[in-house]
């Protein structure tokens, strides 16, 4: 079978005009009734949520029905969707992320929607809704698409570790050299041995075939707080290989490598981050609020066995952190352009926000909903200062994709050597800085 980079290149150059030329069956309306079909990821708590979602949306809206499919995993969803659109038979709305939404942008396959948002005369307007993650769903000055959920990333911190090895807990302004210093006091050697086995961090995904690898939407937030950057603000060029973002990820990978504050890839017992915090092997977690379904008391959970808090991600040149979201998208050769509207209306609006926020489903993109949540949770297991995610939205950026994004990813091996200490962070940075630019020459097709 072709891989997945393979199959982007190939199927994507029919793209253009099956998008255009394409209409959907009908077959499944029923009279009376207008049928969408939803492309969206297969993951089990994902459908159980949008399972929610939809027979809410159902109900409110009887003259709509939605059917929802999925591809066989989601490491085969771009597949399915550019199979569909080539064969004639494309959804009428599908699910992206962060870093498949600028592929198909520019594709130019998703319908404008922003005569549809001014068409609604303030009953629903872009101010109620997070700025800082709509526009990520923004091209060429155009918004394609609504955000559901989101949430930044805050450091989680075990109190009672802090407190045990008499260390003052994160302050709202801490820099990086305070939390370098917070790192060294809380590693420690508690079974005699010589080296650490209880770690003030993980600067690595720990699970997978490339689990020595950090995650893309939470490193750049390391190369910000330095003064660095990915891309230029056109995202026409990659500039990883300058002073700045060279050292944010020496910093970051210093970690591991040179302060040993953070488990090198294989001391993790092929555990993740979110294993090893809630077992008590690490201190802190950078992480999202979509954490809090599995760290928070609740419905069948009890919760983490220690108490915990919230923290800001550490200061460095400046204040910066990295966002996860998910939206939707309309194609625009949907039959029924206005029935798609509604549907992301409502998951985006007040109604989708109080079933995602039900779900522990992180953050809702609509304003109002976040802040209520927030200054008074629902939950009382939430953490005293669930409030720095708020706050974190203010000063958080998205971890930018370039439209070749399999290329991209691909170039994230140039870094597997960094990570494993093979060569220098600065080769590693010029390396992935090099690829990336050659890929951005090519045009997607």
């Amino acid at each position: 079978m072709p891989s997945r980079r393979t199959f982007l290149k190939g199927a994507a150059a029919t793209l253009a005009g099956a998008a255009l030329g394409c209409d959907r069956a009908s077959d499944d309306d029923e009279p009376g009734k207008v049928t969408l079909t939803f492309l969206n990821y297969a993951t089990p708590e994902f459908l159980r949520l949008y399972s929610q979602l939809i027979a809410s949306f159902e109900a409110a809206h009887p003259n709509i029905r939605i059917r929802q499919i999925t591809s066989l995993g989601d490491a085969g969803y771009d597949t399915k969707l550019l199979t569909m659109i080539a064969g004639g038979i494309p959804p009428d709305v599908f699910h992206v992320t962060q870093a498949n939404f600028p592929f198909y942008a520019t594709k130019d396959v998703c319908l404008p929607i922003d005569e549809l948002m001014k068409n609604e005369r303030g009953a629903f307007t872009e101010a109620d809704l997070y700025s800082q993650v709509l526009d990520g769903m923004r091209f060429k000055g155009r918004l394609f698409g609504l955000p559901s959920d989101m949430s930044p990333i805050v450091m989680l911190y075990n109190q009672d570790m802090f407190n045990e090895c008499g260390v003052p807990y994160p302050r709202e302004d801490w820099d990086l050299n305070q939390f370098l210093d917070v790192c060294k006091a809380l590693t420690r050697d508690t079974n005699g041995n010589g080296e650490p086995d209880v770690y003030a961090i993980m600067n690595f995904s720990g699970t997978g075939p490339e689990q020595f690898r950090p995650a893309y939407n939470r490193w750049p937030a390391w190369v910000w707080m330095n003064g660095g950057d990915i891309f230029t603000p056109d995202m026409s060029r990659c500039v990883l290989d300058t002073p700045e973002a060279i050292g944010g990820m020496q910093f970051f990978v210093d970690l591991s490598l040179r302060h040993h504050v953070s488990p090198n890839p294989g001391e993790n017992s092929g555990q993740t981050g979110q294993d090893l915090f809630a077992s008590k092997r690490l201190a802190m977690i950078p992480d999202s609020r979509y954490v809090y379904k599995k760290f928070c008391a609740g419905k069948g959970r009890n919760g983490l066995p220690f108490r915990w808090d919230c923290a800001p991600m550490p200061r460095g040149k400046q204040r910066a952190t990295t966002f996860i979201w998910g939206g939707n998208c309309i194609l625009k050769s949907t039959k029924h352009p206005q029935e798609c509207w509604q549907f992301l209306k409502y998951i985006a609006g007040p109604a989708g926000a109080a079933i995602n926020l039900a779900g522990g489903n992180a953050l809702p993109v609509y304003r109002p909903a976040a802040e209520k949540e927030v200054l008074n949770p629902t939950n009382p297991s939430t953490p005293k200062h669930d409030r720095c995610f708020l706050d974190a939205i203010e000063y958080g950026k998205i971890a930018p994709y370039p439209a070749q994004y399999a290329d991209f990813g691909q170039a994230m091996d140039r870094f597997d050597d960094a990570w494993l200490g093979r060569c220098s962070v600065a080769e590693a940075c010029q390396r992935f800085t090099r690829d990336v630019n050659r890929a951005l020459k090519f045009e997607v097709v």
